[in-house]
């Protein structure tokens, strides 16, 4: 019983560390836990990596919401970014979760963005909880079926 809530607290943990620490994959964390233990722990798993993730993306959510006032090398980034939506005919909705369930754009790039474009918390979280879980799901079951 106590080691099924290591593994519980080690998703999680590891779906936020994730956020912040590129060397740290929580997709490659799963496969493995999946290859060693199978998949009858998927649902939880994949439900406490994708709350993970949204705990782990909403401070830099938060921290960016207000890059957009900002001069310099952050303005200008921000219209480059418009710029590509616009060429993409993408919103920033569409490009979050194309990020979130693909990885492309790249989900770090993705979420920071979300805040410069103001797109709201509770979408922002929603978009992100929806996409990662689909991901890490997918990977799960390719990862059960090896």
């Amino acid at each position: 019983m106590e080691a099924m809530f290591g593994i519980y607290a080690g998703t999680f943990a590891i779906a936020i560390a994730s956020c912040f620490v590129p060397m740290i994959s929580i997709e490659v964390f799963l496969v493995g836990i999946t290859l060693a233990r199978g998949p009858g722990d998927a649902v939880a798993l994949v439900l406490l990596a994708a709350v993970g993730q949204i705990i782990g993306k909403l401070p830099i959510y938060y921290a960016t919401r207000g890059l957009t006032s900002l001069e310099g090398r952050h303005r200008r980034w921000i219209e480059r970014m418009r710029r590509w939506l616009a060429r993409t005919r993408c919103s920033p909705e569409v490009a979050l979760s194309a990020s979130a369930l693909l990885g492309i754009p790249p989900f770090a790039l993705a979420s920071t963005a979300a805040g410069a474009f103001a797109i709201p918390a509770a979408r922002f979280s929603l978009i992100v909880g929806v996409g990662r879980a689909l991901r890490f799901a997918v990977l799960i079951a390719i990862a059960a079926r090896v």
